[in-house]
């Protein structure tokens, strides 16, 4: 039976806006640091980021911008890109951004889907979009500190209230996209009762407060960083350290000088931070509750390791850019080699091929209905395909465990098919990995006369491994069932991955192809 959803599954409880969520943290702790940049230590209290908005809603309401006008912002994880964020959002309109890492092509189309009202562009990067047939309004930003344009315009302005718009809570608040590869990306369109609801699941999951300070250095043109850490940061009035980008040269010492209690991190890092241990690991991370890792799935093997390494917990969530926050752990209370409980306001369910329902430790894909959900996607074209009151298959396999922890077994698509018999390459890599040395795999199909399909294995070991593809084909045949076990594993340089970093099975199998042609 498929889910029904009422009004109550759609909106979160206690909904307050963004300018109030502003007005709140001023009023509270005006002089504590809202937003601090770890690479230049440049700071800004809450006080002070209510200031900018207020010029920065002056600005637009005298440009005309009206609920639901879009705003495109392009620029890296800067102190006034932030601002950006937070103050389009607190006016009432709606914040847009594109990654500009994306593929030329795809970045032009973005924007004219989009349809922007206003791009604001950070200094360097405005080249990469500013075409002489499109009529666009182009407002460059820089550092607020030197004679930027746009900094410097709002800097003159003298605004005494923060003014908003009377934004309904299905108004949209930001449009995002997904990390797409040869595939365009799609658009997705978020309201602000969706982005709500997530933080509060954020706030609750993770017990938030004012004394927590964030430390994120994930891109804040992906939702996930939004989702995980900008919107929570400002419904707990916590501090966001911030960087461009992760750094292990720097890592320890952003740790030692701005202690933070939460650090946001995605497995790459989890698996550098193993490759290349940390001197003294356990006395650096003395400040931090935790660490919490998504965006791809994190191998049981290198969990444990990294706990054991570094005495400090591991908090793996799951979330999608359309879906909010699906399921988490929750610090203190979690289980390794799983993404956790369904998250606030997530109703899950584990469905067949045929939609039927299915009970605990039997593999479906999982869907949900949730007041998380975004509103809607945008296609190419500007057409939209509204999302929020259905269930929303997510093409990720997994199951409910006896206490109702999900384990992801893989996705849909990547499922191969050999000789009758289901197999998630996720399963293969999961077991791959256990052997000290590797640091990375990935397993595919490729066509197979007999079977229809067949299983290869791409491995990526450390420089002082001694491991041979024959010992790990040997690995594989002592535990795994005999279809399981792929026909082949080679060793490479490098596993292919998208534009967040997440490895691509598309782009491996395609790689293959060309290979073996």
């Amino acid at each position: 039976m498929v889910v029904t959803p009422t009004p109550t599954d759609l909106l979160p409880d206690n909904f307050i806006s963004i300018s109030e969520q502003l007005e709140r943290n001023v009023a509270n702790f005006p002089t504590s640091n809202a937003l601090v940049s770890m690479e230049d230590g440049d700071s800004i209290t809450w006080q002070e980021l209510w200031d900018w908005s207020a010029r920065i809603a002056l600005y637009l309401r005298n440009l005309g911008i009206q609920k639901n006008d879009r705003i495109l912002v392009l620029g890296e994880n800067t102190t006034e890109h932030l601002i950006l964020y937070y103050a389009i959002q607190s006016f009432g309109s709606t914040y847009c951004t594109i990654n500009t890492d994306v593929n030329y092509n795809h970045l032009i189309e973005m924007v004219d889907r989009i349809s922007p009202k206003l791009i604001f562009i950070e200094q360097g990067i405005g080249n990469l979009i500013i075409e002489p047939k499109r009529k666009r309004k182009f407002i460059f930003f820089d550092d607020r500190r030197s004679d930027s344009d746009l900094f410097t315009k709002l800097s003159k302005l003298n605004s005494k209230n923060l003014y908003h718009l009377k934004n309904a809570q299905d108004d949209h608040c930001v449009i995002c996209f997904t990390s797409g590869t040869s595939a365009q990306p799609k658009g997705v369109i978020h309201s602000f009762s969706n982005y709500q609801a997530i933080a509060q699941h954020q706030l609750e999951r993770w017990s938030l407060d004012n004394n927590d300070r964030i430390l994120e250095f994930r891109s804040i043109s992906w939702a996930s960083a939004h989702m995980i850490s900008l919107n929570p940061t400002i419904l707990a009035g916590a501090t966001l350290l911030f960087a461009k980008n992760f750094s292990y040269s720097r890592f320890v010492n952003w740790i030692e000088i701005y202690s933070p209690t939460i650090i946001v991190a995605v497995p790459a890092v989890v698996n550098m931070l193993l490759e290349q241990p940390i001197k003294d690991g356990k006395e650096v991370f003395k400040s931090v509750r935790f660490i919490s890792c998504s965006t791809a799935p994190l191998m049981a093997d290198a969990h444990r390791r990294f706990e054991e390494i570094y005495g400090v917990e591991l908090v793996q969530l799951y979330g999608m850019s359309e879906g909010g926050i699906v399921a988490a752990n929750t610090p203190g209370h979690r289980k390794i080699g799983s993404v956790g409980t369904a998250g606030m306001y997530q109703n899950i369910s584990i469905r067949d091929e045929d939609n039927n329902l299915l009970g605990p430790g039997k593999v479906g894909e999982i869907d949900s209905v949730s007041a998380q959900h975004a509103y809607a996607y945008l296609y190419a074209g500007g057409k939209t395909e509204v999302l929020r009151g259905k269930p929303l298959r997510t093409g990720d396999l997994g199951y409910f465990d006896d206490e109702g922890f999900i384990r992801i077994t893989g996705r849909a698509k990547d499922v191969v098919i050999r000789g009758g018999v289901n197999i998630s390459p996720l399963e293969i890599d999961s077991l791959i990995s256990q052997r000290p040395g590797v640091l990375e795999v990935v397993t595919f199909g490729i066509p197979d006369p007999v079977y229809g399909e067949d299983l290869v294995s791409w491995v990526v070991i450390s420089p002082d491994s001694k491991l041979t593809a024959k010992a790990l084909a040997r690995f594989c045949d002592k535990n795994l069932p005999e279809k399981k076990c792929p026909k082949s594993i080679e060793l490479v340089k490098e596993i292919p991955k998208n534009a967040r970093g997440k490895i691509d099975r598309k782009a491996a199998r395609k790689s293959w192809d060309n290979i073996h042609q």
